[in-house]
């Protein structure tokens, strides 16, 4: 288990120090510690009948459109009546209470499941649930390059990060591990690691595992920087903090490469795509498809607002862009046209 020792160790360490690689530390260790897991938990690599489970999906096939995105496309969800506008301002209520009166009652996981005051020391019952998440999630690190280059790509809710990285940007995601907290999110509400609370979906309930998801996420990313694999980091940017923590977490670790990418939409547009997307994903939890859609309150992306860029996330991008190697910068806004590459640093040298 990690302790505080560790994070002042790795803190106090310098660019120059040799590191040990994680997956020597904890392979063997954590393997050992799975197979003592009984048949048809949900981390144990055996099915309640004793087979060996098959490899983890990769989360991207199970990622939706959003509107703006070329392949978006509002599904009919069959045998379903869909939530009138009332109904659905209803249940938004409902879930910002029920999550409010959760996080009162210390039912976020890092009240529940930690051991220190500040929450960060996790039990070791959690502990082995948080290797096996590693374990699986870094698996699709395999074929990986280890090349020492990163992306960190920023944006809004709802700017459409995925398909300007892969449609527009020229990126081959197979050469790189995303990192990605609300990927982590999606596969502990796949193994009922997300408490339960009535009248929400799992996805709606995740916000009580949002700490423990970023933990989760920041040691895969630990992981694979400490052996050098290509790495991208999906993220909003809303911090000058957190994303130059992340520039200097990657060069301390030797990376030679490390591209950032922004897709920069108005605030009033990320709000109704991450409504449509909850609405939609809700639609079809109602109807038996898969685990709902999570709630990003509009208050809250409007707490973003700037006055200069229009988002501080915009703003941190701005703040940050000369700590690339190369960054681009893409206009996703309008729904059904494709994006816009509005500058560049390749442009910016070109500048007379």
């Amino acid at each position: 288990m990690t302790g505080p020792q560790d994070r002042v160790a790795e803190q106090g360490r310098s660019p120059e120090s040799p590191r040990p690689r994680e997956s020597d530390r904890v392979d063997a260790q954590l393997r050992e510690r799975l197979e003592r897991l009984p048949p048809g938990h949900p981390s144990s690599p055996y099915n309640d009948d004793g087979s060996r489970k098959p490899p983890p999906p990769d989360l991207s096939d199970y990622e939706l459109p959003i509107p703006g995105d070329p392949d978006y496309r509002p599904d009919a969800t069959p045998d379903v009546e869909p939530l009138t506008d009332a109904e659905y301002a209803d249940h938004v209520q409902e879930v910002r209470q029920r999550l409010d009166q959760a996080r009162v009652q210390g039912l976020a996981t890092n009240k529940q499941y930690t051991i220190d005051a500040r929450g960060e020391v996790w039990q070791d019952e959690r502990e082995v649930l948080h290797d096996a998440l590693v374990d699986e999630l870094y698996r699709r690190a395999t074929d990986v390059p280890a090349e020492h280059k990163a992306i960190i790509a920023g944006g809004l809710p709802g700017a459409g990060k995925s398909t300007i990285l892969e449609r527009y940007a020229g990126i081959d995601r197979s050469h790189f591990l995303t990192i990605d907290p609300d990927e982590v999110k999606g596969e502990m509400a796949r193994q009922d690691l997300v408490p339960s609370l009535e009248g929400l979906s799992p996805m709606e309930a995740s916000d009580l595992i949002h700490e423990e998801s970023s933990y989760i996420a920041k040691r895969i990313a630990r992981h694979a920087q400490a052996e050098g694999k290509n790495l991208i980091w999906d993220i909003t940017m809303s911090t000058r903090a957190s994303t130059e923590q992340r520039i200097e977490a990657l060069r301390s670790y030797g990376y030679t490469h490390i591209e950032g990418i922004f897709v920069d939409i108005p605030l009033d547009t990320s709000e109704a795509r991450a409504e449509a997307r909850h609405r939609a994903d809700q639609e079809k939890y109602n109807a038996g498809e898969g685990l709902g859609g999570r709630l990003i309150p509009a208050d809250m992306i409007a707490g973003s607002s700037d006055s200069k860029w229009g988002s501080v996330n915009r703003r941190t991008f701005e703040e940050v862009k000369h700590r690339f190697d190369a960054w681009s910068l893409y206009d996703n806004s309008a729904d059904g046209q494709p994006p816009t590459l509005t500058d560049s640093s390749e442009m910016e040298e070109r500048r007379p």
